[in-house]
């Protein structure tokens, strides 16, 4: 092996000269000859998540500036992908809302035509009553002037 594959190989432990990435620790690397070892632990990257209203916020700025798409995205560390989805779900929320608006409607009119068709039963009911009230009336009057002739015979 070479002197200089020996002096690459071979990392003190005080040597920190190398970048490391955002937020990783640290470490010396593997001072074995012939093995290079990862300086770097690599963190998880944790899924962010946006509220509606960053969503919202995002997409009318884009929309507003067509040209500058780019800019934004590299400014809020986005990536176009974000955009598609938060178009789907923005018209998503769209339909939802239509949809509950139409769901609302029908309520209101099947709520109408109910009130409607109770209001015309309780007329009918009122109706029928007041006939049986008249054939009660009737039939107690005829049975009065059944019992005047049988008297007068």
């Amino acid at each position: 092996m070479s002197t200089e594959t020996l002096e690459r190989t071979t990392v003190l432990a005080d040597d920190w000269s190398a970048p490391a990435g955002a937020g990783a620790r640290k470490e010396a690397a593997n001072t074995v000859v012939g093995k290079v070892g990862d300086p770097e632990v690599a963190q998880v990257a944790k899924r962010r998540k946006h509220s509606a209203e960053y969503k919202l916020r995002i997409l009318e700025e884009v929309d507003n500036n067509p040209g500058k798409i780019g800019i934004i995205l590299r400014h809020e560390g986005l990536y176009s992908s974000n955009l598609t989805r938060w178009r789907r779900w923005k018209k998503q929320m769209k339909a939802n809302k239509q949809s509950s608006t139409t769901k609302n409607k029908k309520l209101h009119n099947e709520l109408a035509r109910a009130q409607r068709e109770n209001k015309r039963l309780n007329l009918k009911l009122k109706k029928a009553e007041g006939l049986i009230e008249l054939q009660k009336k009737t039939s107690e009057m005829l049975n009065l002037m059944s019992i005047n002739r049988n008297e007068e015979i």
